[in-house]
């Protein structure tokens, strides 16, 4: 006698009205069944779990990014800020330097340690990034940048201390050397040899040529007295000042003279205008700077 297999039967109304259905299911299937909906509900859970682990994940990552961007831009601002600090650094050198020449100082004891460095480097993005990484070469460049400037900083404050001390003592000298520009404009033309634009020949330009607008006030680069004042038909209408020391400037070109002979002046009183008179082929200041009676180049007393 065959043994009856187990089932059950289900049973399914869609309304009080309407026929039942009804269909039997083995054990045997339901368990299939059951285990099926089973494990893809585990799959589920598990898609589910799996899913909002890699959305905290993409909002780290976003953050992480965002971070990233600002801290590029950071450091970008620190790298660009160092190179300012450089720039600036060599300027106070140069200053410095100028400042030894006029004042006939001598170099620092530092000389060496401030004369070392070049100049300062442009650096992009690529020099402290490299495929949207920090590169760790690039911020150890801008930290030994950052121990240089500090180092050069001090030695320029003790050059500085030791100017300032000496130049209490020549407060008369430094009052009597020429030191600023004479006239506001443009140097069309610096000192040494030349192509004459008259004579077409190669000659010696004991000056420098400032062009500037018809009337432009001219100042006296130092403080002293008057010691000419007239016409030269080269030169056209021209002061020459007497600073002492050794030390004379010459202004030529001029529209108009406002000194007379025996004046004594300070340093950035107007004592004429800029004109056009003599040999010129443009309104201009010609300045000359004498030290004991030899042109010197005058840019190397300018500071301003």
């Amino acid at each position: 006698m065959k043994r009856l297999r187990e089932s059950y039967t289900v049973m399914i109304i869609p309304t009080p009205s309407s026929k039942a259905y009804r269909f039997s299911l083995g054990k045997q299937t339901l368990k299939v069944i059951l285990g099926t909906t089973a494990f893809f509900t585990i799959l589920l859970l598990v898609f589910i779990v799996q899913y909002f682990y890699q959305i905290g994940d993409i909002w780290e990552l976003k953050s992480l990014r965002q971070e990233t961007k600002v801290q590029k831009i950071q450091i970008q601002t620190f790298a660009s800020n160092v190179t300012d600090l450089q720039k600036q650094m060599a300027r106070l050198k140069d200053l410095d330097a100028k400042l030894r020449v006029i004042t006939d100082i001598g170099p620092p004891p530092q000389a060496d340690q401030l004369m070392g460095l070049g100049g300062p480097e442009e650096r992009g993005t690529d020099a402290v990034y490299q495929d949207g990484m920090v590169r760790e070469e690039g911020l150890k460049k801008i930290d030994e940048d950052l121990d240089r400037l500090k180092s050069d900083a001090s030695a320029q404050e003790l050059s500085f201390e030791e100017l300032t001390e000496a130049m209490k003592g020549r407060r008369s000298l430094w009052a009597s050397t020429p030191s600023i520009w004479p006239v506001r404009g443009w140097l069309t033309s610096g000192f040494g040899n030349r192509l004459s634009p008259f004579t077409g020949s190669v000659s010696m330009h004991n000056g420098i040529d400032v062009a500037s607008r018809r009337d432009t006030p001219v100042l006296a680069t130092a403080g002293g007295v008057v010691g000419y004042e007239g016409f030269d038909s080269g030169l056209g209408k021209m002061i020459k000042l007497n600073h002492g020391y050794g030390m004379q400037t010459m202004y030529g070109h001029l529209a108009k003279v406002n000194v007379r002979i025996g004046q004594k002046v300070k340093r950035g009183d107007v004592i004429g205008l800029v004109g056009n008179t003599g040999l010129s082929t443009g309104p201009h200041v010609h300045y000359e700077v004498f030290v004991n009676h030899v042109p010197v180049n005058p840019l190397r007393y300018i500071l301003n």
